[in-house]
């Protein structure tokens, strides 16, 4: 018979997890910088899961999502109803030959917002930052950015990108630019590529890349045997 987890029950596990952290944190090698470097990060992290999990029900994506300009061919992409939402509160400039946000952008009701964001930002080959967490081991984990392979709505499939140089190039492709970030060379780990939820996003700053650099993601798969 199936065990209803009772309050009782999540109350010890929450008395465990704490002496577990005590001990953690009792255990730190005060000459060991990177021991102290390592825990804190743990730390921090977990205490932004936390703070992730209490607001999960009330995510939104923020207004400062919102592209400052939309290019003809993005808009042109879009089905007519959506061209419609998105004209309420962009206009197109002839000098720029772009569309330019014209309200404020904390004006726009959250539903446009969503639709927007998801239309026009969080789509395939954009690049955003992600928080991974902290991991063990060899897992992959910290802040990066990440190029968007699939949009599921609430989620994205991304890979992420590093400025560290592979030992082999295996598993990975090269991306030489983002377009929107600093010029460095990138590389992206196709065992890396990873589900994550939309809280983990950091909405401040977007970019793109090539559409050549999802075909190579795409042969690196296949020619290491993962599709």
């Amino acid at each position: 018979m199936k065990h209803t987890v009772t309050l009782e029950d999540t109350r010890h596990s929450f008395d465990e997890m704490t002496l577990l952290l005590q001990d953690h944190f009792a255990k730190i090698n005060p000459e060991d910088p990177e021991s102290i470097k390592l825990s804190g990060e743990y730390y921090k992290w977990t205490s932004l899961k936390t703070g992730l999990i209490l607001n999960e029900k009330n995510f939104q994506i923020p207004a400062s999502a919102l592209p400052n300009t939309i290019k003809p061919s993005s808009f042109q992409w879009l089905h007519t109803d959506k061209q419609a939402v998105v004209s309420n509160y962009y206009r197109y400039d002839k000098s720029t030959e772009q569309y330019i946000i014209s309200v404020r952008k904390d004006a726009v009701p959250q539903q446009d917002i969503d639709l927007i964001t998801r239309s026009l930002v969080l789509v395939r080959k954009a690049v955003i930052w992600v928080d991974f967490g902290y991991n063990i081991g060899t897992e992959f984990g910290g802040r990066h950015p990440a190029i968007i392979l699939k949009n599921l709505k609430d989620s994205l499939v991304v890979i992420p990108l590093s400025s560290q140089m592979p030992k082999n190039m295996d598993y990975s492709v090269k991306v030489d630019k983002v377009y929107g970030f600093p010029e460095m060379p990138r590389w992206a780990n196709v065992t890396r590529i990873a589900q994550v939820s939309l809280s983990r996003v950091h909405f401040e700053k977007f970019g793109d890349v090539k559409p050549a650099v999802l075909k190579a993601i795409r042969a690196k798969l296949a020619s290491c045997g993962i599709i």
